[in-house]
Parts: structure tokens; sequence; C-alpha cells
């Protein structure tokens, strides 16, 4: 890690793993007691049910039921994500969801104390974005509904006494509260498109507007067609700055004739290999060793998920990785994903390419990543790297 300039502090999620960098302070790894007491007590379910899996056939041939191959890597499996950030009360606090898989909880963390708090959790809490009002900490919250849909609902800075505010068939993301202090919101919205028996089959592109609570009214304030305008962040001059990327279309095409006739000409291979890697495994789950060397102990460098999702669209994380030259880190997506800053004017200005997220202070002091690298720019001047990363997927700058 190099240092950061100007004394930033800033925070990133990778991997599911949340990390901040003080101003000249290391770099310290936030470590959830919440999530880390969780996993010991579902550890410990885990092992006192173990006699169950020990009878029946397998207790008769005097072995366990296999479970998992001996070389996967247990860190990729790992069950507790943070999936979002704020900036806290103060300097030394951060706002952070976790998401346990059964569980999502909402926590603050005190870096100085190294002290967690827990402020509300529950089965169905499933957010994805956080954001902090800036003087009477009101937190805005994306939140996953059991329709599919999401939605943007406003809890106190304990978490408690949630209450929606947007309620559209629309997927509504990244709030950013105004830095004046006013009641008003600034998020991304995505329309759900439905056929006549009500099930979702794709969705619009993502446009940004405004809510304000005080007047209880929604504005779109900017909508381009085919593209996506994301993570949406209002500066004190009334700059919005937002990424921009092409929309694409998820639908499943049919198979065309040429890749019917591949199946056909691939499958006997396919059932071959289908064959192959079933008796190696059994062998696996019975002597512990491999009928076959080649993908063994290999796969553990591999990524456990190759897709990465961001705001709906899959990124090949597989590709991105490959891509590295073994000096330069290759960005995580297409230049075609653009940071850019919108005047009050309307005039359109582009800062960077290759940008997964970002943020800004309100004073047009910038953070940003193309998913590899973490990069500073402050207003009229150059991008500065201050920090390298590994598949990163949000960054916060908190001071």
């Amino acid at each position: 890690m190099s240092n950061i300039a100007d004394g930033l502090s800033i925070a990133w999620i990778s991997r599911g793993r949340l990390f901040v960098k003080r101003g000249d302070r290391a770099v310290q790894e936030i470590e959830s007691d919440f999530a880390r007491d969780s996993l010991q007590r579902e550890m410990r379910r885990t092992q006192n049910s173990s006699w169950k899996g020990r009878s029946g056939v397998w207790g008769e041939m005097g072995v366990s039921p296999p479970s998992a191959v001996p070389w996967e890597d247990s860190d990729q499996q790992r069950k507790i994500r943070f999936v979002a950030m704020a900036k806290g009360d103060s300097a030394d606090e951060i706002y952070y969801v976790l998401d346990l898989g059964a569980v999502g909880g909402l926590f603050k963390y005190d870096m100085e104390l190294e002290e967690e708090t827990r402020l509300m959790h529950s089965q169905s809490f499933q957010a994805r974005d956080i954001s902090r009002h800036p003087s009477d900490q009101q937190i805005a919250v994306s939140v996953r509904r059991n329709d599919g849909t999401m939605g943007l609902s406003i809890t106190r800075k304990d978490g408690l006494f949630g209450k929606a505010i947007t309620l559209s068939d629309t997927i509504d993301e990244a709030p950013s509260w105004f830095p004046d202090g006013s009641k008003r919101l600034v998020f991304q919205s995505s329309a759900i498109g439905r056929d006549e028996n009500g099930n979702a089959i794709g969705q619009s592109t993502s446009r940004i507007e405004i809510l304000s609570l005080e007047e209880e009214e929604i504005d779109n304030l900017i909508e381009q067609d085919g593209c996506d305008l994301l993570q949406p962040r209002m500066t004190k001059d009334k700059t919005v700055y937002y990424i921009r990327r092409p929309y694409k279309v998820d639908h499943r095409k049919p198979p065309t004739f040429l890749e019917t006739v591949q199946d056909v000409v691939y499958f006997p291979f396919r059932l071959a290999r289908a064959f192959i890697y079933f008796f190696n495994f059994m062998s696996m789950a019975f002597s512990g060793k491999p009928l076959m060397n080649a993908g063994g102990p290999e796969s553990k460098k591999q990524n456990a998920d190759p897709f990465l999702i961001l705001y709906g669209q899959a990124v090949d994380t597989r590709k991105a990785l490959a891509r590295g030259n073994g000096k330069e880190k290759a960005p995580l997506v297409p230049k075609e994903w653009e940071l850019v800053a919108r005047s009050e004017s309307g005039a359109e200005t582009v800062l960077a390419t290759n940008v997964v997220a970002f943020d800004t202070n309100g004073e047009g002091q910038l953070l940003y990543t193309d998913g590899r690298k973490l990069f500073s720019l402050a207003p009229g001047g150059k991008s500065v790297k201050v920090a390298d990363g590994d598949l990163v997927e949000k960054v916060l700058l908190m001071s």
C-alpha cells in the first residue's frame, strides 16, 4: 500500500472485507465481533449435530459423508460479508452493513477503541447501500424486499424505527444525502418490467432522481438513453457526480443452429468428463487421494465466485485477473464505465474511465477505484494512486 495523498482517510470493501486507511496510519481491517461470534455458534451447532452424518450408510462404512473437496479454500467460502459503509458520527467511527447469509445487520465501529456497536439485525434486513445525514445522523438505506424490488428507508442513527420512503415497483439504490443538510436525497432508480403474470422479466436503464422528504416529492434529475447512471453524489456547488456505463439488456436468446450442432458434437466428451469428475470425487471422499492431479490444489488460487455483480451487471473477474501483465493490474471493468461530473448548467465532463465505484466529500474531492487500485482526484487536479486493492467493490472518503 502506498501512502494516502494529502492525509485522506478512506475505506473500501474488498471480497466482502472492510479496510480503513486513516492518513499516515497503517491499513486497518475491521473485524466484527458479532459476526465472529455468530459464525462460532454456527460451527458449534454443526459439530454438535455431526453424529447424524455418521449414521446410516456412511456410518456402516466407517466414514463421514463427503462434504467439501479437501483442497477448497475456506476463506473463499467466507459467510461474513461487509456490503455497505458510511461515515460515522466522528472521524473515528464508521457505519457498516453485514450480510451473514440468513441474517443482516447495521453496526457502528469505533476505530480508536476497537469497539463494535450493534444497532439492529434481522433475518429480513437485506441492505445494500447506506448514507448518513450530515447533521441529524439519520441513515438512508436501500433494502431488498421479498418481491424482488429494492426501496429506500430512513432510520434513526441507532437503526430503529425504519420508515419506507419509496414503494414503487423499482430498484432504488445508492442513496446519498445532499451536503447542505437539507432533507433531500439523490439516488439511482430503474423500473422493473413484468409479464402478464407479474413475473419480472427485466429492468430499465438506471436514472438519477431526487427525493425531498419535506415536500414528499420525487423528481427525475438525469436520464440518458442506452446508459445506466449509477451511484450519484451531489456537492455543495450543485455538481452531480455519477458513473455512466452502457446499458445491457438481460434477455436470454435461443441457441443458434451452430451452437446446437456444437452441443451435439461435444456431448460424448462432456459426459465422459462428468464420469471422471464423479469418480475422482468418490476417490477423494474415501481414500483422500485424487484419481487425477490436474485441477486439484491449483483451484485454491482461483476466485470462488468468478462473477461480481455490480448494480445488476455481472463482471467476469477471472478475465479481469487474467488481463494483468504482471506489472500493472488490469481494471475490473471496461473503459466505458466512466466517472462523470455534471454541472448545474448541464455541462458534462468525463473525469476517469474504468470506474467501479467512487465517493466525494461534498467539496469536490474524489476517491474512486477501478476494482484493482484506488485513486484520489482533487478539483482541477490529476488522479493519484493512493492504494492497491483486490476486487474492490465500494469505496468511502471519510475525510
